[in-house]
């Protein structure tokens, strides 16, 4: 009797040590609220009801090496500065691969490694023969520019004094106003511009100028508002990821660029 009795505390003391485990566990879980980005692939993807791209790769990537970390709410898109607007209310806790600007170091902080470095480029119809080679080449072309409303880098261009049309900040919408005859040449970022090139078959139609206009790290983002834990764990996973290779790994799988 006095076994049996030992036996079944022993069964319900590891039964509470387990229950207890658990709850430690999932006391350290944190659920990181984001959000997709609208019309800037492939950084964010929309398949078949499902969100994919580099971004969605890269917090998988962070999921795998740290556990505690687990992100939500990507499969619904805002616009830049919505994004921005989450990050400042703390309705968003994080914000993935944006470069710097002044508003996003008041509302956030920058963490780990970039993601990627983001280059821009111009691109015009073809057989358009301009050529620019730096901002002031641009100003005195005179020639208006279709570009990513919200985005630094139109920021950018606005105070080198170039004409700018930013209605938009759909970047296919941009690319198209611009091959309709809005605007001389349009200004994307060059993964961006490789996706729509390569997947509407736009090569024929378009001359991509041979110079990088201007390029920045596109870094992980952290809410001033969310848990300080947050910045931590973030941070040092993608230190992690960025020694082992695999934020370059993942850039190259969806761009073909190193």
């Amino acid at each position: 009797m006095t076994n049996s009795f030992t036996a079944s505390q022993r069964i319900h003391r590891l039964a509470a040590l387990i229950v207890g485990l658990a709850t430690c566990a999932g006391a350290w879980a944190m659920d990181v609220r984001v959000a997709g980005q609208e019309a800037i692939a492939p950084k964010w993807v929309a398949l078949s009801g499902r969100v994919t791209g580099i971004c969605p790769d890269v917090m998988a990537a962070i999921e795998r090496i740290e556990p505690r970390l687990h992100f939500t709410g990507y499969d619904r898109s805002r616009s830049l500065p919505g994004i921005e607007a989450g990050l400042e209310s703390g309705k968003l806790e994080a914000a993935c691969a944006l470069v710097a600007s002044p508003r996003r170091n008041a509302i956030a902080v920058p963490v780990g490694k970039p993601v990627y470095i983001a280059r821009h480029l111009l691109v015009a119809r073809a057989g358009d023969t301009a050529v620019v080679r730096d901002m002031q080449d641009l100003v005195r072309l005179g020639a208006l520019v279709t570009t990513q409303r919200g985005s630094v880098f139109t920021d950018w261009l606005k105070a080198g004094g170039v004409q700018v049309d930013d209605a938009t900040d759909d970047n296919g919408v941009n690319l198209h106003k611009m091959l309709a005859g809005h605007g001389r040449f349009a200004y994307l970022n060059e993964v961006t511009l490789q996706h729509y090139i390569d997947s509407e078959g736009l090569g024929p139609r378009v001359r991509v100028l041979p110079v990088v206009l201007s390029a920045a790290p596109s870094w992980f983002w952290v809410s001033r508002k969310a848990d300080p834990d947050l910045a931590r764990l973030l941070g040092a996973a993608l230190e992690k990821l960025k020694a082992d290779g695999e934020l370059d790994r993942i850039y190259t799988r969806w761009t073909g660029l190193h």
